[in-house]
Order: C-alpha cells, then sequence, then structure tokens
C-alpha cells in the first residue's frame, strides 16, 4: 500500500536520526523507496513516518497538511498524544503498517491570519493552538473577541488560547481549559489568567469564523503557533482564524485507545505517595 515512504527526524538529534537511519534499512530491504527531502516527500510520498516527539509531528502536519500525506509517529521519549509507538515496537508497526493493519484518524487544523487595513501581514496553521499574548512584560493585554461576526466580550487577560480538540489537552488544559476528543468538530477559546473571573473556556462549532482585536492600549504582543513559531502584532492589528480546509490523517496501531493515552498521561487512577 505505501511504495514511497519519507522519514522525518528531529534535527541536530543523533538519538533521531539514529534511529530514522534503521528506519530507512529496514523499509529499503524490504524494497521502499525511502525519501528525506522535503519536496521530494511532498511530491511522492504516500507515507510520512516521524521519529521524535509531538513537537516533530506538529511541525510536519503544518508543512504537509495540504498534501494528504498520513502520518505516523515514532516516539523517542515519553508517551506522546500524537507520537504513539515507541522505539521499541517501530519494527514490528511498521511491518503492520505495510500490510494494511492500522487505524486512521483525521485530525483538523486551524487557519490563522493577521490583518491589517484588510492586507494579510501573516498567515499561518496549527494543529495544536494559536496563543495571543505578551512575552516581554508581565502586564495583561486588552483584546476584544468576534464569533462570526458578532460580538462576544471585551477581556483583559494575559492573553487567549484558540485550540484544536488535539490541543486541548495541551497549554490550555494547563489554563483550565476542557478535554475535547479529537473527533469533536469544535474550536476551544480558552482566557489566560483573566482580570474577571467569569471569563470562562468557551466552546464554538468547528465552522466558526473568530476575530481578536488587538486594543489601542496593549503592546507587545505576539501570537504564537503550536509554540514554534511566532509573530508580532500591532494595536489595530486583526488576527482572524477559522478551521483550515485540510486535515491530517494519522496511523495508529490496531489497538489504539485514546483514552488510554489520557489516563496515562494524566494519571488518571493513580495513587498519591
Amino acid at each position: 500500500m505505501f511504495n514511497t515512504i519519507g522519514i522525518i527526524s528531529k534535527p541536530f538529534d543523533p538519538v533521531s536520526e539514529g534511529t530514522a537511519t534503521e528506519l530507512r534499512e529496514f523499509l529499503e530491504d524490504q524494497g521502499i523507496v525511502v525519501v528525506n527531502n522535503s519536496v521530494i516527500i511532498a511530491e511522492q510520498a504516500d507515507l510520512i513516518i516521524v521519529v521524535g516527539g509531538d513537537g516533530s509531528i506538529l511541525n510536519t502536519a503544518r508543512t504537509f497538511v495540504d498534501n494528504n500525506i498520513p502520518i505516523l509517529g515514532i516516539n523517542l521519549g515519553r508517551l506522546g498524544f500524537l507520537a504513539d509507538v515507541s522505539v521499541g515496537q517501530m519494527f514490528d508497526m511498521v511491518s503492520k503498517v505495510l500490510k494494511g493493519e492500522y487505524t486512521k484518524e483525521e485530525r483538523c487544523l486551524l487557519c490563522c491570519q493577521v490583518e491589517q487595513d484588510g492586507q494579510i501581514v501573516y498567515q499561518s496553521v496549527a494543529l495544536n493552538d494559536i496563543v495571543i499574548n505578551r512575552q516581554d512584560a508581565l502586564k495583561m493585554i486588552e483584546f476584544d473577541v468576534y464569533i462570526d461576526d458578532k460580538f462576544v466580550n471585551n477581556q483583559r487577560a494575559d492573553g487567549l488560547i484558540i485550540t484544536t480538540p488535539t490541543g486541548s489537552t495541551a497549554y490550555a488544559l494547563s489554563s483550565g481549559g476542557p478535554i475535547m476528543h479529537p473527533g469533536v468538530n469544535a474550536i476551544g477559546l480558552v482566557s489566560i489568567c483573566p482580570h474577571t473571573m467569569s471569563h470562562r473556556p468557551l466552546i464554538v462549532p468547528g465552522d466558526s469564523g473568530i476575530i481578536v482585536r488587538i486594543k489601542d492600549n496593549s503592546e507587545g504582543v505576539s501570537i504564537h503557533v503550536d509554540g514554534q513559531t511566532s509573530c508580532p502584532i500591532v494595536p489595530g492589528q486583526e488576527i482572524r482564524v477559522r478551521q483550515h480546509g485540510s486535515f491530517i490523517h494519522l496511523l495508529h496501531p490496531k489497538d489504539y485507545d485514546y483514552f488510554e493515552i489520557i489516563r496515562s498521561k494524566l494519571h488518571w487512577g493513580s495513587k498519591l505517595s
């Protein structure tokens, strides 16, 4: 089913690169064409295997989301939410994938645009979240929130997290947001330390259009995409967020259980020592 496979490793990480080399040799011994150039992956690969962790998958998802190439994550560290195949299981799992024995899961992304006077000055996509905050000072920012062109509220807070269901177990969770199952078609808005305690996390339909307008008294604001890329925002600019038009497809073992991963990562049911 998969004849050309792209392998992506974590740059400058000898463990990741060494594991990727072992995987390349394993695949080539079975007659699979292996590529690692991004342009060739986008044009020719029918599967991407990421050797790293959740951060590597976030970057890969943003890069290749519009190419409709399924992604399998090999996790080199702790149990990941996205990269759920351990190195010890790698050869066995890859062999099963080549035989068609896997579960495929669709995940949505967010599209973010920063506009000024009707012109787009920055745009990106996010698998986890888009965070609006101030990095260089312990001062709140003020902003207005609109959903589908309807005014929602004015907020003074340390920031705002706009999250996908995938990202609901990341920064949004630590800020008091709810866990959303990846199959839910929704977008979450979670305020970071709001000045008014009545500001609670808000879940809106996945096809909603969200606008955040930074007020003139808020300077030094930036947006951060998946915690990996960022862009400074000046007062008067608008941040527009909606669901991206393409999805990514994650491959998992046949016995993949989302709730088992949640239990393990969040230590549900663990006894306190």
